[in-house]
């Protein structure tokens, strides 16, 4: 689905009401550029905190032209005695672009450009008029409360001094003299050109110290005009009250992120480390300056993720198998292998284990670098990487210690692909895997650990979960229904892979509070 503010609303009320049932979440995005220069580009000689570094820097020095966000739900059918069924993808492709107003207040925002960049984006099809004229606003929530406050000051005349530049010093003075002439006067109302934003912030920033003086925005004017007391006073409170619903329009995308961050998915992507800074600081909040404190916010913010070229990067048989952990080489040939395998006769009925939304066939562009796509590709990626279809069977080349599933996915569970000249992954929260196994986490919890024991709780899904996961993907071979990616039980959930995630993002939430 390619969404813009004309059926943005239509999106977000199809997100809101199917990400709750869905398995996982793939997302990825297009920017308008990536590094300033050379020196400014990560290296395997940097630090993690010089890497953190220079990350922090492209993401505030570039914007987001396209965010991709593909659901991905188990949908299970049982013929003859055997399970069969598909993950059923639901592709968002949002444009999206910074809010310009609110209302009738102006928001400026920066970001720069590079040649590079447009030049790739318009190779592959990226319509740059749709982009500015109908892309979805944003504005973050701490954004949002400072605008709301400093206009609020205004109309309520809880404002302290406000400090005049010297160049604006003279409009000051001839406002002021204007308007001793118009209080003096019998007129009602008066007209005061501006030439910008800042010179009608002066006004209403004068205005706000006579309750007997109320304005209204024109179009390149500001109407003055004289009323009570209560006049003006119900006046200021309705336009606060259309103020909070032009704030909310401005929010925008922002709403996608802040339910997707409310339902605790696990988020998958390639290559994530700009995808996940990028989505914290332009639709979350600013971006802390130190590396640790982005980590512990993250806990809270996406507390569970799965980086695609991590796996391939750190496993080997993959790596030499396909010879390149790029996304827009590896995905196309794990897609043919999954189009050319030829299953045994029995299991004929499972040959397309991942299939688009009927509502969603007809918008799926089938282009990569469009995000929504890349999103899509992504998500069947990691599919199929866990021998679900095509590609190599994780756990048959995992160490005997990690012999069921759930040890195989914690090995990458918020590692995200950055080789540095210690390590070949970012670790989000300080976790590892052998401490959030299912093995330890049956043992008495630890200070700070105290979502362990809901976790246990559930120690029974994950005792035969291979065996379970081959049944649920190429036929019952145990008689157990339970496994990766299960269909939703009796209580509720939404099979292995949302039961894992789920008790892992309460035990991250736990540890980052």
């Amino acid at each position: 689905m390619d969404v813009t503010r004309d059926n943005f609303a239509k999106a977000l009320r199809e997100f809101k009401e199917s990400i709750a049932g869905c398995d996982f979440v793939a997302m990825d995005m297009e920017m308008t550029g990536l590094y300033e220069s050379k020196q400014l580009t990560p290296n395997r000689q940097d630090t993690s905190d010089e890497r953190y570094a220079k990350l922090k820097r492209s993401v505030e020095s570039y914007g987001v032209a396209q965010v991709g966000i593909c659901l991905f739900t188990w949908v299970e059918a049982q013929s003859d005695g055997q399970y069969s069924g598909y993950y059923e993808a639901k592709s968002f492709n949002f444009n999206v672009f910074p809010c310009t107003s609110v209302g009738a207040i102006p928001v400026e925002t920066h970001f720069g450009c590079k040649n590079t960049a447009f030049e790739f984006l318009a190779r592959n099809g990226f319509d740059f008029n749709k982009w500015i004229n109908s892309g979805i606003p944003y504005l973050r929530a701490d954004e949002a409360h400072r605008l709301k406050t400093d206009r609020a000051g205004q109309l309520l005349n809880k404002r302290t001094s406000f400090v005049v530049d010297e160049k604006h010093a003279g409009f000051v003075r001839d406002f002021e003299r204007a308007l001793k002439s118009f209080s003096s006067s019998r007129r009602k109302t008066m007209s005061y050109e501006t030439a910008n934003s800042y010179e009608r912030k002066i006004i209403y920033e004068v205005l706000s110290k006579y309750d007997t003086l109320g304005a209204r925005g024109r179009l390149g004017l500001i109407e003055v005009f004289k009323g009570s007391k209560r006049a003006v006073t119900l006046h200021n409170l309705d336009k606060l009250r259309k103020l909070e619903a032009n704030i909310k329009a401005a929010h925008g995308f922002c709403e996608i992120i802040d339910v997707l961050s409310a339902a605790r998915k696990l988020v998958v992507g390639h290559n994530m480390p700009l995808d996940i800074m990028h989505a914290y600081s332009k639709f979350h909040r600013e971006l802390p300056e130190l590396r640790a404190d982005f980590e512990q916010s993250m806990l809270r913010f996406l507390p569970i993720l799965i980086d695609t070229k991590y796996i391939i990067e750190s496993t080997p048989a993959i790596k030499t198998r396909y010879g390149t952990s790029n996304l827009d080489e590896i995905a196309p040939m794990l897609e043919r292998e999954a189009s050319y395998r030829s299953p045994p006769a029995s299991l004929s009925h499972r040959a397309q284990l991942i299939r688009h939304h009927p509502d969603f066939v007809q918008s799926a562009s089938q282009s990569m670098h469009e995000a929504g796509y890349d999103a899509y590709m992504t998500g069947a990626t990691f599919i199929r990487l866990l021998k679900l279809e095509g590609g190599l069977d994780l756990y048959a080349i995992s160490s005997p210690s990690e012999n069921t599933s759930e040890l195989v996915l914690y090995r990458y569970i918020n590692k995200l692909y950055q080789a540095t000249g210690d390590r070949l992954y970012w670790q989000l929260g300080g976790s590892d895997a052998s401490r959030l196994s299912p093995t330890n986490v049956r043992q008495p919890a630890s200070e700070g650990e105290g979502a362990a024991d809901s976790f246990a709780d559930n120690a029974n899904i994950y005792e035969s979960s291979h065996d379970s996961a081959l049944a649920r993907e190429y036929g019952n071979t145990t008689g157990s229904s339970s496994g990766l990616g299960s269909t939703k039980r009796a209580n509720g959930n939404n099979g292995l892979l949302s039961d894992v995630f789920s008790q892992y993002s309460l035990m991250n939430i736990n540890d980052a509070v």
